[in-house]
């Protein structure tokens, strides 16, 4: 690997939109630490771009565990000794889950998509102090923004996922509040909404692809040093908290 290469973590990298932007960060020269919780499944997801000459590193990483994320901190620390780009994509959707009671289905959306989510930046953000352009993403929704849901015929007024829409209108908060902390130390933060996109999560019904879920990531993820922080973008428009 060249030493010049930006060094991403995207955590969820083994699969939909996250395995969209694995694949578009390393099409810009990125070597991208590949997160998932089972690396035989990783490293299944990493041939086909290894195979096109992808700069692509499957390494273990559940958020919801101590341990694995420790472990993963220690990796990047003992190979690499910086981190360029986190992109924090895994999280989970159980609003549709009849098995689950709306309590049970709270407790574990806001284990991944929040509490996971801060277990990995608190983490990385040694590492990412060491880089000489720090990037954050953070995956959420436009599904969280209060601005759009008093707006007049918004698209998704009908998705009625209460606890989905709880835990990332929780991430947003938690990017201002890390892009606050986190400016002395060069470390720009954003959100970003990938669109109403066809995977797994939302039975592959949208006509949207991964792909293009991907280019907002990838443009915030390599933002030049007059890019925003604390901003919350869609691929057309910033979006209103």
């Amino acid at each position: 690997m060249e030493n010049s290469k930006l060094i991403a973590l995207v955590s969820g990298g083994n699969r939909g939109i996250g395995e969209a932007v694995t694949i578009a960060l390393a099409r810009q020269g990125v070597h991208v630490l590949m997160g998932c919780r089972d690396v035989a499944l990783g490293e299944a997801a990493a041939a086909p771009m290894r195979a096109e000459g992808l700069s692509v590193q499957p390494v273990q990483l559940d958020t919801t565990n101590d341990a694995s994320v420790a472990g993963l901190a220690a990796l990047i620390e003992r190979d690499f000794g910086h981190l360029d780009i986190l992109v924090n994509n895994a999280g989970v959707g159980l609003d549709y889950d009849p098995t689950l009671t709306v309590l049970e289905k709270l407790e574990r959306t806001l284990e991944v998509n929040v509490v996971g989510t801060v277990r990995v930046t608190e983490a990385m953000i040694p590492m990412l102090s060491a880089s000489k352009a720090p990037r954050i993403v953070n995956v959420s929704s436009e599904l969280a923004s209060f601005g759009l849901h008093f707006t007049p015929d918004w698209e998704h007024s009908d998705k009625k996922m209460p606890t989905y829409k709880a835990s990332k209108a929780a991430l947003n908060s938690l990017t201002l509040s890390y892009a606050d902390q986190l400016q002395d130390k060069g470390i720009k933060v954003n959100a970003i909404c990938p669109g109403y996109t066809a995977t797994a999560a939302t039975n592959f019904g949208p006509s949207r692809t991964p792909a293009e879920a991907a280019v907002i990531v990838v443009r915030m993820a390599l933002l030049d040093n007059d890019g925003p922080t604390a901003s919350f973008y869609n691929d057309v428009c910033e979006l209103p908290w």
